[in-house]
């Protein structure tokens, strides 16, 4: 069994916690192509199987979130889960909010949340923060291509946006630079992810959906269906047969550059990349 499902994540389930169900379900190695914070609900892409091989090339793509950020507050996480640290006196001025997001478009500067996955000396941030131990992460360079306010709610101190962001940048933290920026504070309220690059989450099944199915298998996708973002080659059995073996071929009639979609004929066989009219296979199924 291999292919891949769409998910859509309750709030309160980590996403290992979401795969650990679907592998008991489904009896088959299970992985996801990226973390959505226990707060947040949307779309997860999970592989099953050998498909497991292509998680990198889903990891990398670029995640459209609708989030609240509650301004007037500070917490540990920078989401409602954490403890309060801090609170502001500051009004929510949503003029101001406007002018300041044209500091958040483009390739910024972020430093992600001290509860966070990434690593520090071989452990986890999330890890060492929950022992107390101070953890200092460094900042990364991401890109915004979208930033937009839907609303804003001065009364209660909210305001929601839509953000389409790059691979590895963090939500919580845009939450937490935005009330830092307006001197007043903030924190991500509520979280959902809409998108994984063209993938939208209208093409998932919720979680109960799928795990009160009497056939789970139903929900299973070709893995390089969605991978509509990369092109395809198609290739004759005696140049299957090199690459399948591991070996670079000449494939003059495509002038592309970067990772493809490998076919002997209409069967998908993996990805591999294309440079100069070379094509090196990466990984494949077979």
């Amino acid at each position: 069994m291999e292919g891949a499902l769409l998910i859509d994540k309750p709030k309160g389930l980590t996403s290992t916690q979401v795969v650990e169900k679907v592998k008991e379900k489904l009896k088959e190695k299970v992985g996801h192509t990226g973390t959505l914070d226990p707060i947040g609900t949307g779309l997860l892409i999970l592989l099953v199987g050998r498909a497991t091989r292509f998680a990198s090339v889903f990891q990398r793509l670029p995640k459209t979130y609708e989030f609240t950020v509650q301004f007037g507050a500070q917490t540990d996480t920078y989401d409602a889960e954490g403890k309060i640290v801090e609170v502001y006196e500051g009004e929510l001025n949503c003029e101001k909010l406007k002018e300041v997001l044209t500091d958040f478009h483009g390739e910024i500067e972020q430093t992600p949340p001290p509860f966070s996955a990434k690593k520090i000396k071989g452990k986890r941030a999330y890890e060492l923060a929950r022992k107390g131990v101070s953890v200092e992460l460094k900042p990364i360079k991401v890109y915004i291509y979208d930033l937009k306010l839907l609303e804003c709610n001065p009364e209660e101190k909210t305001a929601k946006f839509l953000v389409e962001i790059s691979s590895g940048g963090y939500v919580r933290s845009l939450a937490h630079d935005l009330g830092k920026k307006l001197g007043i504070g903030g924190y991500v309220k509520e979280l959902r992810r809409t998108k994984i690059d063209g993938i939208d989450l209208l093409e998932a099944a919720s979680l109960e959906e799928f795990l009160s199915s009497q056939n789970p298998k139903e929900f299973l996708r070709p893995v390089d269906e969605l991978m509509r973002f990369l092109p395809e080659i198609r290739l004759n059995s005696f140049q299957v047969g090199k690459v399948i073996k591991g070996q670079s071929i000449l494939v003059s009639l495509y002038d592309y550059n970067g990772l493809v979609k490998i076919y002997d004929n209409n069967r998908f066989i993996g990805i591999g990349e294309l440079k100069g009219g070379v094509l090196k296979p990466s990984r494949l199924l077979v």
